[in-house]
């Protein structure tokens, strides 16, 4: 994509010195007769405070370059950490044996609940297919009807 030649570029960059430099340049196209010792002077310092401005981006950038450059090494010692956790909860589960003799009755009782389940569950669903039976009965009319015939008029 060319880039267009009247396109702004754009930075991060501290405003408090960015300002200070627009009040300058300000003072300086409002001063009227300003000898080109004094102007000179003023463009010198606003260069040394752009370079200064400069230099604070670039410490913040290997300020940041360290602390990023720190995650790999932090990030091994959490997957270690959590390696060494995995492998405590599998020795607890190891040591407790497949089924610990403190769990016994509670496991005995929790069968004994599914085998009830599972009897509500075939119930219901005979209820089920007992109710569908009766609902397709119900459709059908039971006795065929009688053809209609015209009654004779009333008598009066």
């Amino acid at each position: 994509m060319p880039q267009d030649e009247n396109a702004e570029e754009y930075e991060l960059v501290p405003l408090s010195p960015i300002r200070k430099m627009e009040k300058r340049i300000r003072r300086l196209e409002e001063t009227p007769g300003m000898d080109s010792k004094d102007f000179f002077k003023e463009i010198v310092e606003m260069v040394r405070m752009n370079q200064q401005i400069v230099e604070e981006i670039a410490k913040a950038n290997d300020a940041l370059r360290i602390e990023i450059s720190k995650l790999p090494a932090k990030l091994d010692e959490l997957i270690a950490n959590l390696n060494e956790l995995l492998s405590f909860i599998k020795a607890s589960a190891v040591e407790e044996g497949p089924v610990g003799e403190s769990m016994k009755p509670m496991l005995e009782r929790m069968d004994a609940l599914i085998e009830g389940n599972k009897k509500i569950a075939e119930g219901t669903q005979a209820m089920l297919d007992a109710v569908d039976e009766l609902s397709e009965k119900m459709k059908k009319p039971a006795y065929p009807r009688p053809p209609m015939r015209l009654l004779p008029p009333p008598k009066s």
